[in-house]
């Protein structure tokens, strides 16, 4: 919408953060959520970025939200104490208390926040929707699958109701997520694009575990690549005159095997097995001979 500039004698960036208060008192920017851009907001109202910044300096200074640096600016909890502090428009910085109701700290957790720096300074509701989300991209919550409760996420990460809330709506505007009444939160089926690049992160994901891998045993090894180019040269050296002996020794193995034929036929002298299979093969030949008649 365009401010109207020309009858209403405030100050444009006054006026704007007037729309963007009666949004969140409205509910129609709810807590948690983030803002336009400052960009988008230019176009909306029809104002200069200097006066945007103003307007969202405004609010700040009011409590009513809160910049995640590069993230842009969101709705603070309701019940989150406002901070009296005024930030500079070319500041986009937070502090790390800037979060969602209750929120207690990493402190003693053990699961879903370890991998989250201990001065991450997003919103406990965006940390929340990551570990979900990794959980749904690594497939430990697959397509189909049934998302914890939101108290049972508030139990696991220790985290308020609003908090666990605020995270599931995230990830549901996201697309990732869906609700069925009465039945809970379950993870959307990826489509046939999402699931080709879902296998080709995995992929590249692969390579660069192998790439690691590799490193690591080209370190361990201490040798340089000619003295692996080398030892690989002798082996096949090696190999070579191994196969060498091994044909010559089948060959000679078949040529002392004729001659024993030769003199078993000329003394009669087979084992009763020999005598037996000699005979098998004669009926054999026999049978063969009649079917083909």
């Amino acid at each position: 919408m365009k401010l109207s500039l020309g009858e209403d004698p405030r100050p444009p960036y006054v006026q704007a953060a007037d729309v963007l208060r009666a949004a969140i008192h409205d509910g129609e920017l709810r807590p948690g959520e983030r803002l336009p851009s400052a960009r988008e907001l230019q176009r909306r109202f029809g104002i200069a970025s200097s006066t945007v910044q103003n307007a969202l300096r405004l609010l700040k200074d009011e409590g009513l939200i809160y910049s995640v640096l590069g993230r842009g600016s969101y709705v603070r909890p309701q019940e989150a104490p406002a901070e009296a502090a005024t930030e500079a428009a070319a500041d986009h910085t937070t502090d790390p208390g800037e979060s969602d109701p209750a929120y207690t700290g990493l402190g003693d957790l053990q699961r879903g926040w370890q991998t989250a720096p201990a001065d991450d300074p997003r919103p406990p509701y965006v940390r929340t929707a990551d570990a979900l989300r990794k959980q749904i991209r690594d497939g430990r919550l697959a397509p189909g699958a049934k998302l914890p409760s939101a108290r049972e996420l508030q139990e696991e990460y220790g985290i308020a109701s609003s908090t666990a809330q605020n995270a599931l709506r995230l990830l549901k505007d996201e697309g990732l997520i869906y609700s069925v009444q009465g039945r809970g939160v379950f993870v959307r089926q990826l489509s046939p694009r999402e699931q080709f690049l879902k296998r080709y992160n995995e992929s590249l994901e692969e390579m660069a575990a192998q790439r690691r891998a590799d490193e690591e045993a080209v370190r361990l090894s201490g040798k340089t690549d000619d003295e692996v180019a080398a030892e690989l040269e002798a082996a096949e050296e090696r190999f070579a005159k191994a196969s060498a002996e091994f044909e010559a020794a089948i060959m000679h193995r078949d040529v002392m095997r004729a001659v024993m034929e030769q003199r078993k036929r000329l003394s009669g002298n087979y084992t009763p097995e020999e005598n037996a299979a000699k005979a098998q093969r004669l009926l054999d030949r026999l049978a063969e001979g009649k079917r083909r008649r």
